[in-house]
């Protein structure tokens, strides 16, 4: 199988994981094998039922992406890649490494919410490290072109960071059943916090409204500067999805966080990280526009330098 074949495959199974991994803890089975790692109950095989099967089935998923990514790994060795790719898939399987002590410690701490949300955060890295191995698989790109686009790439990394944090507190709120700390548009009876976790809650969704915001400035400016097609597409899907997102943790709180919802909330959250991270990629093989733009001193954003 092709490196970059393999490599998408990975990167449906590790999707698909992260978000079972949601229900898994919205139908707060996270401890259905018990304090034990890597036995479940005592056992290899346990008796399949209940939160032990929803569990399980976790692990067992987890196990598939980890010899799918033992795999892909000497499938890049064997290819004789170049030398980014070389590097990015060891620490792909470092991350995979850090990623299973992670769970195990999960297990064994009993759910520790700052636990959960940094495995949380491990598995966005992982998944991210996949997807340049996709885009860049049998890519005879160079570090020279992969940083052309500095200026223009700062503003994705602005994006991914405040992507990255709304998810981390996103996480640790629900891992500290905090969901409900406010209401959907107040808090306390009022617009401003009283409480620690009401601030909290107001925090995820101040970073929220920023990144909303940031994914439209972006996809208007993409527009605006007549930036390469393939680019606005990106920020258009991104820009539905972001919105999309608000909306169901909107419906999340009404519902009282009901299982569907909160488990949709993750799954949209998880594919707007792919996808900013995706178009990061993008404008670095490619500069995402059709003439040579840069980000000046005086301009915040994009300016043709024509």
């Amino acid at each position: 199988m092709k490196v970059k074949r393999l490599a998408f495959l990975t990167i449906v199974i590790t999707y698909f994981l992260i978000v079972f991994g949601g229900y898994v803890a919205s139908s707060e089975s996270g401890m259905g094998c018990g304090p034990e790692w890597p036995l479940c109950n005592g056992k290899v095989i346990p008796i399949l039922e209940g939160d032990t099967l929803i569990e399980f089935a976790h692990r067992v998923i987890g196990a598939v992406l980890g010899i799918m990514t033992a795999v892909l790994y000497f499938s890049i060795q064997k290819s004789n890649p170049v030398r980014e790719l070389d590097i990015v898939s060891k620490v792909l399987m470092l991350l995979l490494l850090i990623q299973i002590l992670l769970g195990a410690a999960v297990v064994w701490l009993d759910l520790p919410a700052v636990v959960v949300s940094v495995h949380l955060m491990v598995a966005m890295l992982f998944l991210a490290a996949l997807i340049w191995i996709w885009r860049n698989a049998g890519e005879q790109r160079s570090l020279a072109v992969f940083r052309k686009q500095k200026s223009f790439q700062k503003n994705f990394n602005g994006l991914l960071i405040v992507t990255l944090l709304t998810l981390f507190l996103g996480a640790y709120i629900k891992h500290q059943s905090l969901g409900l700390s406010c209401g959907w548009l107040e808090c306390a009876n009022g617009l401003m916090p009283v409480s620690i976790s009401g601030m909290i809650q107001t925090g995820h969704r101040i970073l929220a409204g920023v990144l909303a915001f940031y994914i439209l400035i972006l996809t208007y400016l993409s527009f605006k500067n007549k930036c390469e097609a393939g680019l606005q597409n990106r920020l258009m899907a991104a820009s539905l999805l972001v919105l999309t997102q608000i909306i169901i943790g909107v419906l999340t709180i009404i519902s009282y966080i009901e299982l569907s919802w909160a488990v949709l909330h993750l799954a949209f959250g998880t594919a707007l990280f792919a996808i900013v991270f995706e178009a990061r990629v993008f404008v670095s093989q490619s500069g995402g526009v059709n003439s040579t733009w840069k980000i000046t001193r005086n301009q915040k954003y994009f300016v043709n330098s024509e």
